[in-house]
């Protein structure tokens, strides 16, 4: 499998730190799997000149080096990884700097893609405008992003899939900040971020200064920088500050807030997380946030919101949550709109929350929940390996979907060039080869396992439905299997009815005791019809009884033999030439209790009455095909296929390994 992750690598932002603790992520995996070949495409917004030889060396190790070398890859196949805020793909070969050495070629790698995927965060509880259109316009075949709470919220429009950022062991290296002031024996709450409406800072300013503006034994330490909120200058930083310091009425204030609004090297950064007792941000909106992780990380127990994106890597007892109320976004800044709702922490549950940290500092009691917070993130998955494989997990179950749902619609434009059910079915011959074949059937265990479970694990298979089977289960099905009894009622009004509609690539395998259409719609598609014998012209032959299972194969043979069933007939069959290694059936159960009439046979979506041409069942059709399974799955094995089943209520042979999805 071959992924082009474009991101800005280079850059001195969010994005840009966030795409390189993936790529470190991705290269840990990597270097013990040639399964994966991997390129880098940079989008330059903001270089950072500081980056680090060791991140520039890694980049470097992936990226392509020129236009020729990017030209080779799109004329194969590959997933295409786009990481940015979404709307900027539309403008990012006009307005940004691309790898060296090479030409503007976002949309160029993006167009040619087998598939793609958006890697992207989100701050409030609904996606802006810019972005939906985005995903409109550009089509993603799914979404990355970095928590639960963006999965929610980008999950309306996109399937999404969480991949959290990498969280690191904390750098050793400390470098001392020379301050006008001590920090000994002083509970330190220390906040990084950069200055902006987001952050929450107002907030935090109007509880400090409420509950502790008279402390001597207490200091905010704000490091921050100025954002485009405040133009660029620290001066309304400072206003700010001064203005809640000014007007909440508090008596024997003290100047217990200390601002750090420039840059500082990571050595200096660690020495304030070392030097400090708590984090407190009170951020708006979070998809993630790796200030507060990197503090928990530093073993600091946090002051936060109780809702965002951040949640998902906390132990609640290394946090001190604070309540609030989702609220209208007001922001000057796009593409925030007032569409969306941001967290609006309560001041008064946040001073609550500063006194009750205060108190376990007091107590002695506070470095343990920073203890706590480590241990859990340590154990939580945020580590190199983990984020590498999850990276690549997703990436490859949604390129295998894509690129299975295209082979579908190739295979099945091919067969439609073929006037020959021989040249037609020669078009699907080992097209899976060495693949697992999901087989959805239509006893009542195919309800056991939730819809939307199935879907979830099934959604990048392939996987065949039988008959009805096909009308639960449509948007995760490959081929679809019927016959001329028990068809759904038909569809549609007037002329062009059709028993099973199809709204997507679906390769159907129609079958029949009579001539096509002649016991269904005339307007029934199909793309291959198998003509089975009738029963009572086969002297007794049934599949089940004379267990002749070599005749058959397709390859060799088109002719079907009476089963009696689907599966016997084509099902199976169809996925041996497929050249599957596995089947794995659900809702192929059969029934304890032999029954001998259609009534007293049960189907995951009840009765027969109301259906097309409802069948029958002969007196002894149950325990003889029950009893050919044995045969059946002895006689695959010998060909190298697996046959599984997932059902309690199964009555095939016993030996049949019974397993979960």
């Amino acid at each position: 499998m071959r992924i082009v992750y474009c991101a800005q690598f280079h850059d001195l932002s969010g994005y840009g730190i966030a795409a390189r603790g993936y790529l470190k992520s991705l290269d840990s995996v990597l270097q013990s799997s040639d399964e994966i070949e991997l390129k880098l495409y940079s989008t330059i917004v903001n270089k950072d000149k500081s980056l680090s030889n060791d991140y520039k060396n890694l980049i470097e190790k992936y990226e392509f080096k020129g236009d020729e070398e990017i030209d080779e890859w799109v004329n194969g196949e590959y997933l295409f990884i786009w990481h940015m805020p979404p709307a900027m793909v539309a403008f990012s070969d006009d307005k940004f700097k691309p790898s060296p050495g090479c030409s503007a070629s976002v949309k160029k790698l993006l167009r040619h893609s087998t598939a793609n995927i958006s890697l992207s965060v989100w701050e409030t509880n609904a996606l802006p405008k810019e972005y939906v259109r985005t995903y409109e316009y550009f089509q993603p075949d799914a979404v990355i992003t970095s928590s639960k709470w963006n999965q929610e919220v980008i999950g309306k429009h996109v399937p999404t899939y969480v991949v959290p950022h990498l969280i690191e062991q904390p750098d050793s290296k400390s470098e001392e900040i020379k301050l006008p002031f001590s920090l000994q024996d002083k509970f330190v709450m220390l906040s990084i971020s950069q200055w902006t409406l987001r952050k929450g800072f107002d907030k935090l300013l109007q509880a400090y200064i409420s509950e502790f503006g008279s402390n001597d034994d207490v200091l905010l330490l704000i490091k921050t920088y100025p954002g485009p909120e405040t133009g660029g200058s620290i001066e309304p930083i400072k206003r700010e500050i001064k203005f809640y310091r000014d007007s909440i009425r508090i008596k024997n204030k003290v100047n217990n807030i200390a601002l750090l609004a420039s840059f500082l090297p990571s050595e200096q950064i660690n020495w304030l997380y070392d030097n400090s007792d708590m984090f407190a941000l009170l951020t708006r909106g979070e998809g993630f946030s790796l200030p507060i992780a990197e503090s928990l990380m530093r073993e600091k127990p946090v002051l936060v919101p109780k809702e965002g994106g951040h949640i998902d890597y906390i132990h609640p007892e290394s946090s001190f949550y604070v309540d609030g109320v989702w609220d209208t976004c007001v922001s000057i800044m796009p593409p925030y709109d007032i569409d969306g709702e941001w967290f609006e922490c309560y001041v008064k549950d946040v001073r609550a929350k500063m006194r009750e940290a205060y108190n376990c500092w007091k107590e002695g009691s506070l470095k343990k929940k920073g203890q706590i917070g480590k241990s859990h993130i340590l154990e939580s998955g945020y580590d190199l390996k983990s984020v590498g494989q999850s990276f690549l997990k997703v990436s490859k179950e949604v390129f295998n979907s894509k690129k299975n749902k295209t082979k579908i619609a190739d295979l099945k434009s091919k067969m439609a060039l073929q006037s020959s059910l021989q040249d037609k079915i020669k078009v699907l011959h080992n097209s899976y080869e060495g693949e697992t074949c999901y087989i959805l059937n239509c006893g009542p265990s195919l309800n056991e396992i939730p819809e939307s479970e199935l879907r979830e694990k099934l959604k990048d298979k392939l996987v065949f439905s039988v008959k009805q089977a096909y009308e639960k289960f449509s948007d995760i099905t490959d081929f679809h299997f019927f016959n001329c009894a028990n068809l759904a009622p038909l569809k549609g009004e007037g002329f062009f009815q059709e028993h099973y509609q199809y709204d997507k690539e679906v390769i159907t395998i129609a079958s029949s005791n009579y001539s096509a259409g002649t016991r269904w719609s005339p307007y029934q598609k199909y793309d291959a019809f198998f003509k089975v014998p009738i029963r009572t012209e086969i002297n007794n032959e049934f599949i089940v009884k004379t267990k002749e299972f070599d005749k058959y194969v397709i390859n060799d043979h088109l002719e079907r033999p009476c089963g009696p069933g689907i599966m016997y007939e084509t099902v199976i069959y169809m996925a041996l030439h497929l050249g599957v290694k596995k089947i794995v059936a659900l809702g192929w159960d059969l029934s304890y209790n032999d029954p001998k009439s259609l009534k007293e046979y049960k189907h995951f979506y009840g009765e027969t009455e109301n259906l097309f041409n409802r069948g029958d069942i002969l007196s002894w059709e149950i325990t003889e095909t029950r009893e050919a399974s044995k045969d059946l799955y002895k006689w695959l094995k010998n060909k190298g296929v697996e046959l599984e089943l997932v059902s309690t209520q199964s009555t095939l042979y016993k030996e049949i390994p019974r397993v979960g999805l």
